[in-house]
Formats: structure tokens, C-alpha cells, sequence
């Protein structure tokens, strides 16, 4: 069979005066953020220019979420903000910081600062969560929320506060909370322990955002398995499952199921089969359900099968369900690592403590303000994605910016992978 070789054709490069942008959904983003009001909020927020020159306190804040929220995650991607003049015009942008402004504007931030902005944050989950949270019920019948900490590596000798994380590595750890997709609470703090800080995140961030009634689903790792964590959200009337992988903490569960015939088991499918046990840790104030999930040997390739731990709240639901439930947090790790990976968060930019934490607040704005564009902006079936496609089908979509008379005219190209989400999102900014 001859092969196909691919010859590409000679083309002559030059360059054109028209006002194009690589980042057309740039236009979506400056809805969403004057539908939840962020702008003022950010001016009033934060003020530490000195002289009235160049960007603003607002200016410079809001060109570095737009940035992020493109997936530019360098401050030095700001740069290519400054340069494009027609993202700066879908912005409202009268100016854009250079990098090394920006990167001294974070520097100068203080404690009190990266506070006020987390009051813009819960401002912003408080807006959106309606939206997020009846979306959940309505698929799920619960609103599923993960509580997790990731470590965030860096140079413990030029990051201050750096420390040693459960790796071996100096770095920070970024405690955070979601609910559904959407990243309502988020801390950077020095490594030590991955928990530090739980509980005024969990009042302060997630407390207020679900109705009275409304369903809840607590997914955590093994790290949240304390006895104070579990009585908070039951305390709260929520449901709630722990993985447990210390070998020290199953040994008392799996005791019980030591010699449990096997007409104790019930099978669950994907040859796996579970139990239920009851349990109550030292010190803790109530006995506790567990689920220890069987696998068989043949699926293994292993001589015994091997036992896994859940702690789970709600012995009343089919074990199958119970399983099913739990696993699903491995979706949310994801959501966790989308806004890390695609906003490139995983790398704090400057020295300063204060300027990183600053960093990772206006990163969590950027995700939120890709969530108020996939919630407000595009249909519903788009609510399933992740904020990747987000951020290359719709914030990095080449677009024309033409003017006649005093109406200017964004333009698309028809060959646009996302065509569908452009259109509807324009329908919307028309109606609006």
C-alpha cells in the first residue's frame, strides 16, 4: 500500500493592520465580570499606588486575572496583554502593566490585602453557587463537596515561608474547598500539616453557600479522618465519606472482617464485593460506619484480595451506592488540579509570602469568573466540562474587532472548534 506523505504547500508570510486578537472570549470574560460587579469591588479593595501614572490599583488587578483566566500562568504573560490593544479594548482596559510593575504591585501587598480579597472571593461563590448548587441536585440529587490540600513545590531557599511538605520537599500547601466544579474556598499556606486551617475555611467558604435542606456529600482523603473534622459535618446534618489508608487506622476494621464468611459479603460489581462495619475510633465521640470494599484475585493478579477502607455516614443506601458516591471525588481531584495545571498555578511567581498568596486569589478569581461565563454565558451541556476547553475553545479564540461609524463588531471565524458556544454566548450578551 503506497503511504500518504503530507506536503505542505509554500505559503508567504507577511503581516496585516487588522485589529485581531488570539483571545476573543476575552469579550465573554468582561460580561461576566460586570455582571458580578468585580471591577469596583477590586478598586475598593486594594489601593497601594502612590502616583497617578500608568495602570491603576484596578487596572493592574483585573489585567491579571484576565491573564490567568486565558492560561497565561507567568506574570510575564501579562506582557502579551499589554501588546494585544484589542483584548485590552474587550476589557475596558485603558492600560496593562508590565510584568515588573505587576510583580512589584504583588510585592507590596500586605496581610490585611490578601484578606480583602478573599472578601471579593466569597462575594463572587456567593453569586454563583445558586446556579452551581441546583445544577448538582438536579443531576445528582446532592451537592457533592471535596476538601482537599495539594502541596505546591518551590525552592524552600528563595520562597519565604517556605516548608517541608509530607514529601520531603520544601514548599507551601494550597488548602482548598469545592463545591460541584466551582473552587469556593482556597488558602496558601507554609507546609506542615495539610489540614491546617480546615475549620475557618469550611465556616467562613462553604457554610453559607447551600440552603437549609439542601443535600450534601463530603468527599475527603485519608488526611481528614480526625474525629473534629466528622463531627463538624454531621454536626451540620451533612453526609460525609473518608478514604482510610493508614495501616494503623483500618487494623481495628479490618479485624472484624478478619474471617466474615463469605455470605457476608455482597457483591457490588465490577468484581468487587463490600461489608458494612461499625467502629468507634479512641477519643472520638460517636461510633462510626464503615465500608471495606473487597477485590477479587483474578482482577488483581494478586494471591490475596485486596481490602480498602471507607468511612462513610450513610449506612442506609445500597453498599454499591455508598461506593459509587465516594469514588466520584476522584472527578473533583481533577476539578482540583484543572485550575492548577491549565491557570498554571503550580508555580508561585514571586519570593514574598504575602505576594504568592495574593497570586493564588487572583487565580481563584479567574476560575471563577470561566465558571460565571460556563453558568451564564453557554448552554447547559457545557457545564460538564472541566475549565480547560474553557480556556482554549473560548478564551483563546481568534476574533476581528471592526468598527463602522460608532459600532464595533467582534467576528469569529466559521471554522472556530466551538462555534456552537460563541453563538449561543453572543445571544446572551445581545439579550443582556
Amino acid at each position: 500500500m503506497d503511504s500518504v506523505i503530507p506536503r505542505p504547500g509554500k505559503v508567504e508570510i507577511g503581516f496585516t493592520d487588522d485589529r485581531l486578537t488570539g483571545t476573543g472570549g476575552a469579550v465573554f470574560l468582561a460580561e461576566a465580570a460586570k455582571r458580578l460587579g468585580l471591577l469596583p469591588l477590586l478598586a475598593e479593595a486594594v489601593s497601594v499606588k502612590r502616583r497617578a501614572r500608568g495602570a491603576s490599583d484596578a487596572e493592574t488587578q483585573w489585567s491579571l486575572v484576565a491573564s490567568l483566566a486565558s492560561g497565561g500562568g507567568a506574570l510575564s504573560d501579562v506582557d502579551a496583554l499589554r501588546g494585544d490593544a484589542v483584548q485590552r479594548e474587550l476589557l475596558g482596559l485603558r492600560e496593562a502593566p508590565s510584568s515588573r510593575r505587576l510583580g512589584e504591585f504583588l510585592r507590596r501587598l500586605t496581610k490585611w490585602d490578601v484578606e480583602r480579597l478573599e472578601g471579593v472571593l466569597r462575594h463572587l461563590t456567593a453569586a454563583l453557587a445558586p446556579a452551581v448548587v441546583e445544577h448538582e441536585v438536579s443531576e445528582r440529587g446532592y451537592v457533592p463537596v471535596f476538601v482537599d490540600g495539594t502541596g505546591i513545590e518551590v525552592d524552600g531557599r528563595l520562597f519565604e515561608h517556605a516548608a517541608r511538605l509530607y514529601t520531603g520537599e520544601r514548599g507551601y500547601w494550597l488548602h482548598g474547598i469545592f463545591v460541584g466544579g466551582l473552587w469556593v474556598s482556597g488558602r496558601l499556606r507554609p507546609g506542615g500539616d495539610v489540614t491546617c486551617g480546615w475549620k475557618g475555611q469550611m465556616k467562613r467558604d462553604l457554610a453559607p453557600l447551600p440552603p437549609p435542606g439542601t443535600p450534601v456529600w463530603v468527599h475527603c482523603d485519608s488526611a481528614h479522618y480526625r474525629g473534629a473534622f466528622v463531627e463538624y459535618v454531621s454536626d451540620r446534618g451533612w453526609d460525609y465519606s473518608v478514604s482510610v489508608t493508614d495501616a494503623n487506622k483500618c487494623r481495628p476494621v479490618l479485624d472484624v472482617v478478619e474471617d466474615l464468611p463469605e455470605h457476608g459479603w455482597t457483591d457490588i460489581g465490577m468484581g468487587e464485593s463490600a461489608t458494612w462495619v461499625r467502629h468507634r475510633p479512641a477519643r472520638w465521640r460517636d461510633e462510626q460506619s464503615y465500608v471495606v470494599v473487597r477485590g477479587t484475585v483474578e482482577r488483581q493478579g494478586e494471591l490475596f484480595p485486596r481490602l480498602s477502607v471507607i468511612l462513610a455516614s450513610r449506612d442506609d443506601l445500597p453498599l454499591a451506592e455508598v461506593v459509587r458516591r465516594h469514588r466520584s471525588k476522584q472527578g473533583h481531584e481533577n476539578a482540583f488540579k484543572g485550575p492548577l495545571v491549565d491557570l498554571d498555578l503550580h508555580h508561585p511567581p514571586c519570593r514574598g509570602y504575602r505576594a504568592n498568596q495574593a497570586f493564588h486569589a487572583y487565580g481563584r478569581m479567574a476560575h471563577l469568573l470561566l465558571r460565571a461565563v460556563q453558568y451564564g454565558l453557554l448552554p447547559k451541556a457545557a457545564r460538564r466540562h472541566g475549565i480547560r476547553p474553557l480556556v482554549r475553545h473560548l478564551m483563546r479564540t481568534v476574533a476581528r474587532l471592526v468598527a463602522s461609524g460608532r459600532r464595533r463588531s467582534l467576528l469569529f471565524a466559521s471554522c472556530c472548534f466551538r462555534r456552537d458556544w460563541l453563538f449561543f454566548a453572543s445571544l446572551q450578551l445581545e439579550g443582556g
